[in-house]
């Protein structure tokens, strides 16, 4: 294999582009990876994997560093990170499949396929008692957040004591200690107990991120017969052609496992340094397949986390720009197979809060952007040069550009407990980098225009 990786990417059917003949400045992605390489020198992390693709070509790679701080195998597209949110818009692309199919009906009842869903309780807006439902929830509430389902407490990682911080949080506390527990181990034991819990508030009055993907996935098991792990596996990884993802990995496989760490500083200095959190080595990882430290069964979840710091799925680079190109392709993978109708994509690229049976409100309680949106995929940019623009993901995200049929993936390992030494968003964060260099290749290219006619007009002279 390459050492850029190219190799890599070839085989899923990437193939290497020049970043101007794409309309793009290359010297903004060098600049870049050279700011990258100064942070990983500081140690602001053991490893980096990055790419952008635009019209299908891989335009910039940037694989910086090793899997971890032993430095004992390089960062390749292959590498599997830990996906928390990223695997959101992979359960709605499996839900719109069947929509797309008639299995399900967008704005379907919830207690059509979970009956106790249908005399559910919420709490009133002053606090004091509760309400009867005004209206069923749907599945589109369920997709897109504003259900009246939340969050309990979270744990970066599994052991330490999960603590309450908000009314939310305490009001699911008790279920969230029970699935990190392992008492509460299924999507069905799930929804049995989020049923006798009332709401946070009315079906599409609010938005509350939380576990609605969780209830999704399992209405998504009661209408196929089968485990979320099997729909997400046929009806996405596999025509999407993502290789790599996976909910857990075997022991022959830990080389491509990155090392999970936080970045930290001592009171009073300002040296920075990386406190490992998953394991003293890769072997020992909760995500490794006969660890003692995994998960008895997986981690079932359907939105990316399952009780303190567990998340359900792993993705490597190449499969996250794999997802990207089938929505840049309105629905069909880099090989050619239909994963989503054209028409599907098309709508899971807009703003979906706009849309009255999605929420009362285009910026609902709880929603707390002006400038942005939000789909069953992700946050949506609603203006400026790259309005239209989605972006999503934990601490790797990938952000994709449907009109200019750009994308990129950011893998990273560490979280970031204090922020890194000099970092500058508009010159670090890879999405932002992008957006420089479609403009300055666009300056570049007026400017010769001008001394083109410029040098046309002296002729005529």
């Amino acid at each position: 294999m390459a050492s850029d990786g190219s190799a890599a990417m070839a085989a899923v059917g990437f193939h290497r582009g020049v970043p101007e003949d794409e309309g793009l400045d290359g010297n903004a992605f060098e600049a870049h990876r050279h700011r990258i390489k100064q942070h990983l020198d500081r140690g602001v992390f053991p490893g980096f994997a990055e790419a952008a693709i635009s019209n299908g070509k891989v335009v910039f790679t940037n694989l910086c560093g090793y899997t971890d701080k032993s430095k004992r195998h390089r960062m390749s597209p292959q590498t599997l990170f830990r996906g928390y949110s990223m695997m959101k818009p992979i359960t709605a692309t499996a839900f719109m499949s069947l929509v797309d199919d008639g299995t399900v009906g967008l704005h379907d009842p919830v207690h059509r396929y979970i009956p106790s869903f249908k005399d559910l309780q919420v709490r009133r807006k002053n606090g004091k008692g509760l309400e009867a439902l005004k209206k069923p929830m749907t599945l589109c509430h369920l997709l897109m957040h504003t259900s009246g389902l939340g969050y309990g407490p979270g744990s970066i990682t599994p052991g330490v004591p999960l603590v309450a911080r908000s009314a939310e949080e305490k009001h699911y506390k008790s279920l969230t200690v029970r699935q990190e527990e392992g008492d509460i181990n299924s999507l069905e034991k799930l929804c049995t107990e989020l049923a006798r819990l009332p709401l946070l508030h009315q079906p599409g009055s609010n938005y509350a991120y939380g576990m609605s993907l969780d209830v999704l996935g399992h209405v998504m098991e009661i209408v196929t017969g089968q485990p979320l792990r099997k729909i997400i596996q046929t009806r996405v990884l596999d025509r999407v052609g993502m290789r790599d993802t996976s909910f857990m990995v075997q022991r022959s496989r830990t080389a491509h496992l990155a090392g999970y760490y936080r970045l930290m500083k001592d009171k009073g200095v300002s040296k920075r340094w990386l406190q490992r959190l998953d394991g003293s080595r890769a072997e020992d990882s909760m995500y490794v397949k006969g660890s003692a430290a995994a998960y008895a069964g997986g981690v079932p979840a359907a939105g990316g986390l399952w009780g303190a710091g567990r998340s359900t799925m792993l993705f490597s680079l190449r499969d996250v720009l794999l997802f990207c190109q089938m929505l840049l392709n309105r629905g069909r993978s880099v090989s050619g197979k239909r994963v989503l109708k054209t028409e599907t994509v098309r709508s899971l690229v807009g703003d979906w809060l706009r849309l009255k049976r999605a929420s009362d409100k285009p910026d609902p309680e709880g929603w707390g952007s002006d400038d942005v949106g939000w789909s069953p995929l992700g946050n949506i940019e609603r203006y400026g040069p790259h309005a239209g623009a989605l972006y999503m993901g934990g601490m790797s995200y990938f952000w994709l550009d449907p009109r200019r049929n750009i994308a990129a993936a950011i893998m990273t390992e560490t979280y970031w407990q204090v922020d890194p030494l000099g970092w500058k968003a508009e010159l670090d964060d890879l999405d932002q980098v992008i957006q420089k260099a479609v403009l300055t290749a666009k300056r570049k290219r007026q400017s010769a225009h001008s001394a083109s006619t410029g040098a046309a007009k002296r002729q005529r002279r």
